[in-house]
């Protein structure tokens, strides 16, 4: 079977962990866009809860309503397809089809919870073996992205191949105010990250040059690599288990000769830290936490070692300033990241 296509082909990665609700939402929107030629990777990372179970029979029962509404839009339908967990854990990127035409959302167990990046890398594993894909879009299962978002992340890379990176206009979910304008800077004195744009009105956001010149890494919310830059670049490092992947992804592509890239016109929609217990307004979860300084000491250990002189009495300064508000669990798992990133 020849089938034509007018756009390059695309696969969409979703991870899941215990949030198979939120993963059935931000996939039947991912099918619904203004997007033929797409491949949708759903990657439960292991959640025992019946996450797995509950995304396929849900995707499955809804399959003939996602095909109708791809039908109105001159669409090729989608295939449901569920490889072997089993065979998954063996060899996770074992090549499961030849480009025959037909689009598939493929719902796999990846045997374990390896974190963020392992997740999202056994799904663009798996894609990079199919023939023709040369763009990946890795997406957080709680976001729900607009029809013409993925056009318009493929039209802005295409228009210039130096772009390794390209991140979308993150909103809230249900709202028109900023999460990230594509994603966010590096503050090497205060060794932490900050995103931009946060709070605005989508009204106000900037042109996508003048945000591009401010990235210093694209929010894994919402972002869109090609096959040459994985290639050249690889995949995410697997060290970190939860935050930071997405700046050291964007150091190394810098550092390989890529720049990050902004599509304003590209609106996903996001419920920030529906699996992490991550929150913008600093309640975050004690696990957030733990996550958040163990991996900005992984990499600053790994990058920027010099700036460890300025992120180890900040922690010292941060820790008294929780103690000092009585919030010793939170206090207590931000050191212990720290920790763990020096000791492992």
């Amino acid at each position: 079977m020849t089938t034509s296509f007018l756009l390059p082909r695309l696969a969409v990665v979703v991870l899941n962990w215990r949030q198979a609700d939120a993963t059935l939402e931000c996939v039947r929107s991912v099918a619904g866009s203004d997007y033929d030629n797409l491949d949708i990777y759903v990657c439960d990372n292991d959640s025992q809860d019946g996450s797995f179970e509950k995304i396929l029979s849900g995707l499955s029962a809804s399959l003939e309503n996602i095909n109708a509404l791809r039908a109105a839009q001159a669409h090729h339908a989608f295939e449901l397809a569920a490889p072997s967990s089993a065979l998954m854990r063996s060899d996770p990127c074992i090549r499961q089809h030849p480009d025959d035409g037909i689009r598939r959302i493929t719902v796999l167990d990846t045997g374990k919870n390896g974190g963020y990046a392992y997740g999202n890398n056994v799904g663009l594993k798996l894609a990079l073996q199919e023939s023709g894909v040369d763009f990946f879009w890795i997406l957080n299962n709680d976001t729900v992205v607009d029809r013409l978002a993925a056009r318009g992340l493929v039209d802005a890379m295409r228009s210039d191949e130096t772009i390794g990176i390209c991140g979308s206009t993150v909103l809230y979910m249900n709202s028109d105010k900023v999460q990230t304008l594509g994603g966010g800077k590096f503050l090497p004195w205060k060794a932490r990250c900050e995103q931009l744009g946060t709070g605005m009105s989508l009204g106000e956001t900037s042109a996508e040059y003048d945000v591009e010149r401010s990235l210093d890494y694209v929010n894994g919310a919402s972002a869109m690599v090609t096959r040459r830059f994985l290639q050249t670049v690889g995949l995410m490092d697997e060290m970190y288990f939860l935050y930071y992947e997405e700046i050291d992804w964007a150091v190394r592509a810098r550092s390989a000769g890529f720049r990050l890239g902004y599509c304003r016109e590209s609106l996903v929609y996001h419920q920030v830290g529906a699996s992490s217990g991550t929150a913008d307004d600093g309640d975050s979860s004690n696990l957030s936490v733990y996550y958040a300084e163990r991996s900005k000491f992984k990499f600053l250990l790994k990058h920027y070692p010099s700036f460890l002189l300025v992120a180890i009495p900040l922690l010292g300064r941060e820790y008294v300033r929780r103690i000092a508000r009585r919030r010793q669990a939170s206090a207590n798992a931000m050191l212990r990241g720290a920790f763990k990133a020096f000791f492992r």
